[in-house]
């Protein structure tokens, strides 16, 4: 595999830091965000703008009227598990699992169909209203349970789809770190619980990382959450999510801080695409990038 990229739903900086359980990074930052998940998740499919608004105000990627990230890659192997705003699925070379707002595994939801019955026995399910009855009757271990349940679930399905597709790009995203987080305050999950779910979800991409040995891995979050567990433009500082690579791509300095519009144009240098016209830059070199620049030192003389 090429590309493995992992949205990391309302997660900021201090995901990266939780000890020796932690993802061993070549690379991470802040990543300036559009405070809200559809906006930002857009932006990682398309290169562009959105306005900063809350999630009713985007019901499907095709509202937008935008080429997508797969109008660009053709033919290459590619599988999409639960990204926000990708609803009906699509059909690409490979899997399409859709994320909000799909409810059930049907046509809407998944392409090709005939992946339903496998997902089906893994326990596939989409989740959001199964976190409603302990947050009503304040059950917050049971909370933090289900959400464990349901990150092991999507890394089943993260590694059964890279097994069953082969695919140069695989981009999945945890939901459940938002859920978890909105409920932050010490008098539901409380920090305890939350470093809990943090270590747990690391665990899970190390092992994911280590099963499929993709040669180019991205995380980035579509924005943070305070310790209040608010997010949006009200609250300034959490426009500041996260963004990681594992790859032995060279870095483009200096980025310790990098804008969500820099995602897009960072998966499509991973996979050696041409990067269309975009506000945001990668941060990477593209292998094509190398053979450009090694070449122009070549004829300077720098290079035999």
């Amino acid at each position: 595999m090429k590309t493995l990229v992992i949205g990391l739903d309302g997660e900021d900086n201090y995901f990266w830091n939780i000890g020796d359980i932690g993802l061993q990074l070549d690379y991470y930052g802040e990543l300036e965000t559009f405070y809200s998940t559809f906006p930002s998740f857009l932006c990682s499919l398309t290169g562009k703008r959105y306005a900063q608004r809350m999630q009713g105000d985007f019901s499907s990627h095709r509202v937008v009227g935008h080429k997508m990230l797969w109008d660009y890659l053709g033919d290459i192997r590619q599988t999409y598990i639960n990204i926000p705003a990708t609803y009906p699925a699509e059909e690409v070379n490979g899997s399409f699992i859709c994320g909000w707002k799909a409810k059930s595994l049907d046509s809407n939801s998944v392409r090709p169909i005939s992946l339903i019955p496998k997902l089906e026995k893994l326990g596939y399910n989409f989740g959001k209203d199964l976190f409603e009855s302990p947050a009503a009757e304040g059950r917050w271990d049971d909370f933090l349970n289900e959400g464990i349940k349901q990150i092991h679930m999507r890394t089943k399905a993260i590694k059964y789809l890279a097994k069953k597709d082969k695919p140069e790009l695989l981009f999945a995203v945890y939901t459940t770190t938002d859920e978890c987080l909105h409920q932050r305050i010490e008098t539901r999950l409380g920090k305890n619980r939350i470093r809990t779910m943090n270590e747990i979800l690391s665990e899970d991409l190390s092992s994911i990382i280590d099963e499929i040995q993709p040669e180019t891995t991205i995380f980035f979050s579509d924005h943070s959450i305070n310790d209040m567990g608010y997010h949006g433009p009200d609250h300034e500082e959490t426009k500041w999510g996260t963004w990681g690579l594992i790859t032995d791509l060279e870095h483009i300095p200096p980025r310790d801080k990098a804008h969500i519009l820099d995602i897009f144009p960072t998966i499509l240098a991973s996979l050696d695409v041409n990067i269309p016209a975009v506000e945001g830059s990668s941060l990477i070199y593209s292998e094509s990038d190398k053979k450009i620049f090694t070449d122009r030192l070549r004829r300077l003389g720098y290079l035999s």
